[in-house]
């Protein structure tokens, strides 16, 4: 039974081991991840390999990855087969798959073609998978489960060994065979010798590697093994043997002396010290994608990690790494307090101390902790229900139940301030414990932090709104001479972050800085802090600050004197607590910075180290795309026709860089940040020279990438058509120049004619002034003799009456009679009407023809009294010319109006003059 048993407790012996490696103070460095979906192809990755720009190139189920650190490409074998391996020698990139082998070199456009190898077999091979393949000495080793083949460039040789060969290395120039057998077998000069028995181990090797010029062996369940007078002898600690007996080890990587990089099929990676024989973990749950490591491959400071869903990209020596908690244990992380040598970590879910053994819970702390403060050698935790006492691992309650926010030392006593949720509270340390004082005009509104101006003055903080500045009057113990500066019309954001920074009391709002200025006593902007617009200080401790870019990516640390860096870390700006952000030193090279889900470590002197020692790599340039064309890449200047400008993109890379930005300036005055293709549009027909740096950490590399291009005119700008538009000037220049002088011509004939024409009408206007002058002069010596006529006719009948009496008085009634006769001869004449009507005619032409022909039925009595109408003359007036009454008249008219057909309504005159 206890047989039966030993293995299941080895198990969880090692299970538990695992557990707790996970959750001590195993800090991790950042993993980059890219799924399937990310590079567009399967998941599973066998291998993996870089050139020496650092191109990543993976063997996946699909086919050759490529990945240049902005942009992956996937290429297919002709027989569409999985790779299992991968290896660049030069500029090829060599392959192996099923019954296939060969390389992979660049075309002119950037893509890769394919070159078979297999051909050159001369031996029968069927069903050979090629799992690895290496460089030794001036050939390329090829290696299936069954046989070697040996390319030396212009052909292949086949070797088959006895055994079933599982791994591969070369040492000093020496090829080094493992096999399943778990023997070790050297190939020199075409055969194959042992180099060690299977007495020591008896399980297959399955990896081979360099370390500290020996080789290391790595069998699936028995751990590694070194050899040692043709003997292999178990290398590495116990704790790392009996790791990798129970998650199965699959690869190797030697980062330095002084750490190794292991893969297995079910734990993750493991980083080993072999020096201290120290181990961590890292697995599916603190960052990995999965947990079966299926190919390894360092590449500078860079381990990429192939996976069986998946590659990873690690810095085991980056200098910011991670202590990350997913099971939700720890929680958001607002604070960590360095106290007597331990490590504690405040969090929305409680307290919680962290050791090299593991992460612990201290009991009753749960609930949301916003910070901790140290006074006087004591540790307060300043919590949701209150302020606590942190003692032996055990809370004491001080204050409560109101929440506390943090606490502020009073300068030069032994006593403080308790900021909470219903204003300040005042405590004193003493030998005993602490003793709470009262302070008067304290309570109320909420306070978040204090700051001391000097020991009598001191600033408040409202949470959400606004600040106040008071006295504190420490003889009476009460609070006095508030000055609020809620409204302050400065500040556009309620909230405001108060900091004391070299001196001055300084206020964050907006993404702006201001100062206290005593002696206006009023705020204005802090012009040493302009460069910092929208970084909030997260940290001030020593003459050390830390600034955190609140609208965008960035961290910042300085003194103001010498030492300044930027620090950009994708993980750590994933995890950092907007609006909370907390950067705690621990000492003058290590701080700490809360983030979801645990912390960060940063290491100051490593991260200042490396940014000065940072050789940026010079940009490379993968491939330039038109709108419906891609160029080739070997050309000095690129030639690009106006037609394919709408679109021209760059493919820019600096492999070697870890998620680089770029920069850069077109001689056209454009310049930006970038980072993935590099695209511009409807560029104009020029000259144009682009240069790109590199950006990492904020620093910018010293050698751009430099690229001279013209963007051709269209095909009507081009010399032939420029010549054509020369000749065409000319010539409507000549058309224009003969048109005008025809035009000129015509328009001066048309001038003359129409000077002709002008005098013409003048002419005809001055004949027509002439005759409506003598018209007018007509009219009226027509109304003149008409006036003449009617007067004399009524004359002649006032003295016919006259008569008439003297006739019927009976005197000479003869001779009256006689004289009678005369007069109505005088007043019938019709010489007087031919001389009204000759005259009437030439001011009225066709008048009487007009209304004859409307009207055939009319008299020429008729027409008379038409013509003394058409003159408007009344009908007192047209009584004597007719030489009848007045009556007469007016039964006249009466006669015409029916003729005319005129209604009795309208004028008989008025119609007379419109109409005809």
């Amino acid at each position: 039974m206890f047989k039966k048993s030993k293995p299941l407790f080895l198990v969880i012996l090692v299970l538990l081991f695992g557990h707790f490696c996970s959750l001590a103070q195993n800090f991790l460095p950042p993993v980059t991840s890219y799924n399937s979906s990310d590079y567009s192809a399967a998941s599973q990755n066998w291998g993996l390999s870089a050139d020496a720009n650092g191109t990543l190139y993976a063997a996946n189920n699909e086919g050759l990855l490529r990945f240049d650190g902005q942009r992956w490409e996937l290429y297919t074998l002709p027989n569409k087969t999985i790779l299992r391996s991968v290896f660049c020698l030069g500029t090829r990139i060599y392959t192996g798959s099923y019954e296939e082998f060969g390389y992979w070199t660049n075309d002119e456009f950037g893509s890769l073609e394919y070159t078979s190898l297999s051909p050159l077999i001369k031996s029968k091979y069927a069903n050979e998978e090629f799992w690895q393949i290496t460089a030794w000495k001036d050939k390329v080793i090829f290696r299936s489960f069954g046989n070697l083949y040996i390319y030396d460039g212009e052909s292949i040789k086949t070797y088959k060994p006895s055994e079933i060969i599982t791994a591969l290395n070369v040492v000093n120039n020496q090829l080094f065979l493992g096999t399943n057998s778990g023997r070790i077998i050297e190939f020199t000069s075409g055969k194959f010798n042992a180099r060690t028995s299977t007495n020591t181990n008896q399980t297959a090797i399955i990896e081979l590697t360099n370390y500290k010029n020996t080789s290391l062996a790595g069998t699936r369940t028995k751990g590694l093994f070194t050899i040692e007078d043709d003997k292999l002898v178990p290398w590495g600690s116990e704790n790392l043997t009996r790791f990798l007996e129970v998650n199965e080890l699959n690869k190797v990587e030697v980062f330095n002396d002084d750490l190794l990089i292991i893969g297995t099929v079910k734990g993750g990676i493991i980083y080993y010290n072999p020096k201290t024989g120290a181990i961590k973990n890292h697995y599916r749950q603190n960052g990995l994608q999965n947990n079966t490591v299926l190919s390894l491959h360092k590449d500078h400071r860079k381990i990429w990690i192939g996976l069986d869903n998946g590659i990873d990209a690690v810095l085991p020596d980056a200098p910011i790494q991670y202590l990350l908690d997913n099971t939700g244990q720890i929680g958001a992380v607002y604070d960590i307090a360095f106290y007597k040598n331990q490590l504690y970590v405040g969090s929305n879910t409680g307290v919680h101390k962290v050791t090299d053994d593991g992460i612990y819970f201290i009991p009753g702390s749960q609930g949301q902790v916003w910070n901790f403060s140290e006074v006087n050698n004591r540790l307060f935790v300043n919590h949701n229900l209150g302020m606590f006492e942190l003692l032996n691992d055990h809370l004491y309650s001080i204050s409560g139940p109101s929440g506390s926010y943090s606490v502020t030392p009073v300068p030069g006593t032994n006593t403080f301030l308790n900021n909470t949720y219903n204003g300040l509270k005042q405590y004193a340390t003493t030998s005993t414990g602490i003793e709470s004082l009262t302070l008067s005009n304290a309570s109320g509104s909420p306070v978040e932090k204090v700051i001391f101006e000097d020991k009598n003055y001191f600033w408040a903080a409202h949470p959400y709104k606004g600040f106040y500045r008071a006295k504190y009057d420490a003889k009476n113990q009460k609070i006095i001479d508030k000055e609020s500066f809620n409204n302050s019309t400065n500040l556009l954001a309620s909230k405001t972050k108060m900091h004391k920074i070299e001196g001055e009391i300084s206020f964050y709002n907006a993404g702006n800085w201001y100062r206290y200025n005593s002696i206006n006593d009023n705020l204005e902007p802090f012009a040493d802090l302009k460069d910092y617009k929208s970084f909030s200080l997260v940290s001030n401790q020593n003459n050390k600050y830390w600034f955190k870019n609140q609208k965008g990516n960035g961290l910042i640390y300085t003194d103001f004197i010498n030492d300044s860096i930027y620090i950009y870390e994708p993980l750590l700006e994933e995890r950092v607590i907007k609006n909370y952000e907390r950067v705690i030193a621990h000492n003058d090279s290590i701080y700490y910075i809360t983030l979801n889900e645990g912390f960060g470590r940063i290491n100051l002197n490593e991260l200042q180290a490396n940014t000065a020692a940072l050789d940026l790599q010079k940009p490379i340039l993968n491939k330039i795309q038109t709108s419906n064309k891609v160029l080739a890449l070997n050309a000095n200047n690129y030639e690009i026709e106006y037609k394919e400008a709408g679109t021209v993109q760059f493919n820019i890379a600096t492999p070697a860089l870890h998620k680089p930005e770029f920069l850069y300036t077109l001689s056209n005055g454009t310049e930006a940040h970038f980072t993935g293709p590099l695209i511009f549009q409807n560029l104009q027909s020029g000259k144009y020279t682009l240069q790109i740096w590199p950006l990492a950490n904020g620093q910018k590399g010293n050698t751009p990438l430099t690229i001279d291009f013209i963007i051709k005119r269209p095909w009507y700008l081009s010399n032939v058509m420029v010549v054509l538009y020369v000749l065409l000037l000319f010539g409507i220049i000549i058309v224009i120049a003969l048109y005008n002088k025809k035009k000129l011509n015509y328009h001066r004939r048309e001038l003359e004619e129409r000077l002709l024409k002008e005098q013409e009408r003048k002419n005809q206007i001055a004949e027509r002034n002439n005759l409506l002058q003598e018209i007018n002069t007509k009219r009226k010596e027509l109304a003149n003799t008409t006036y003449l006529a009617a007067k004399r006719n009524s004359s002649l009948i006032d003295i016919k009456n006259e008569l008439e009496e003297v006739k019927s008085s009976g005197i000479n009634p003869k001779k009256v009679s006689t004289i009678q006769s005369k007069i109505n001869h005088i007043i019938d004449t019709k010489d007087n009407w031919k001389i009204f009507e000759t005259t009437f005619k030439e001011i009225n032409d066709d008048f009487f023809q007009k209304l004859l022909a409307d009207h055939p039925n009319l008299s020429s009595k008729d027409l008379k009294l038409c013509a003394y109408l058409k003159m408007n003359l009344t009908t007192k007036e047209i009584a004597p010319l007719m030489a009848i009454s007045v009556r007469g008249v007016e039964i006249h008219r009466y006669r015409l109006r029916k003729k005319l057909d005129i209604n009795s309504g309208k004028n008989l005159s008025k119609y007379l003059i419109k109409n005809y």
